[in-house]
């Protein structure tokens, strides 16, 4: 049952464009958070291109995180490789 619930993720390019303005970041910032180009985001939105089944995973992870969480995430991933 697991798997099923995991396998059942929707994306809606609508949905990506609130998350992303709901924690008001940018393209290129939202890239980031999920390893991608802000281009990809841009796609996404624009239903020009989907997200592989790797990605709306990243993405349902990032559905429940708020402002500060998702700002602490960048600085976090703008820091040199240390030991983290």
């Amino acid at each position: 049952p697991g798997a099923e619930k995991r396998a059942r993720i929707r994306f809606t390019a609508k949905g990506l464009r609130a998350q992303r303005k709901r924690l008001g970041l940018s393209a290129a910032e939202y890239g980031q958070l999920v390893g991608v180009t802000p281009q990809s985001i841009y796609n996404w939105e624009r239903e020009a291109a989907r997200p592989r089944k790797e990605q709306v995973a990243v993405l349902a992870a990032l559905r429940g995180i708020g402002k500060k969480e998702a700002m602490a995430r960048l600085r976090q991933l703008s820091q040199p490789d240390k030991k983290r």
